[in-house]
């Protein structure tokens, strides 16, 4: 079983991963937004690796909002692509299905 922590944050993770796949964007600007959210995985990649924990990856979103901003905003010039609820959460929600202790 998992901690609080962890359940809370998959909660928001979840939603923002639904409310990026709800959008309803013209071609280029949905690639646009799913290009900040692979930006967003990629620095997970480089910070966690491949081999981490569920709390691991708990442990760096609860700092996350500034790298993740600047991410998006060296990502996409476009303001309405930085809204981390959507990006950073659907990044992160993507990036927890690889975690050790990840169950479906």
């Amino acid at each position: 079983m998992s901690s609080p922590a962890v359940q809370v944050a998959m909660i928001e993770w979840e939603d923002g991963f639904r409310r990026l796949e709800e959008l309803r964007l013209p071609a280029r600007r949905e690639e646009v937004i799913r290009r900040v959210v692979d930006e967003i995985v990629a620095e997970l990649e480089r910070r966690l690796g491949q081999t981490f924990s569920l709390a691991e990856l708990v442990s760096v979103y609860d700092g996350s909002a500034m790298w993740a901003r600047d991410i998006a905003q060296r990502t996409a010039p476009d303001v309405w692509a930085h809204d981390l609820t959507i990006v950073q959460d659907a990044a992160f929600a993507r990036f927890a299905r690889n975690a050790i202790d990840f169950r479906p």
